[in-house]
């Protein structure tokens, strides 16, 4: 199941974009009346791709631009481990929690390296510096 769900062969990708490291757990995301997806998150280079599982034979993909999230959030619960919220607007798009498959920390560093270089964000390089 992990394999199906971080495949990511039937996604069309912009040139010279490159696939990062997945999370595969239980992702909270509206859709169709349904609130929660077995599923995995996926960053790129330009993106966030979101892949829920539907049933055996279908899994749906939605990718998400990274100037489309206006922050990201990690939550710490005791149940749970580990929650990433991924703000889109003023209210939280997604969450994944429950986290079975991947590695949250090295994930969440690809991430924010690609989605800071995406909308510019990088630190200028202070030239007073002492």
């Amino acid at each position: 199941m992990y394999k199906r769900l971080k495949d990511m062969g039937s996604i069309e990708l912009f040139e010279n974009e490159v696939v990062g490291p997945a999370l595969v757990g239980t992702i909270e995301y509206e859709q169709d009346g349904r609130h929660e997806f077995y599923g995995a998150i996926i960053p790129t280079t330009h993106r966030l791709f979101i892949r829920i599982y539907i049933n055996e034979r279908e899994i749906e993909s939605r990718g998400v631009f990274y100037e489309d999230i206006t922050g990201i959030s990690e939550e710490k619960l005791l149940m749970l481990g580990t929650v990433i919220h991924f703000w889109i607007g003023g209210h939280i798009g997604v969450s994944l929690k429950s986290v079975s498959d991947g590695d949250i920390d090295r994930t969440l560093e690809f991430l924010y390296k690609y989605r800071t270089r995406e909308l510019h964000l990088e630190m200028e390089q202070n030239s007073n510096a002492g």
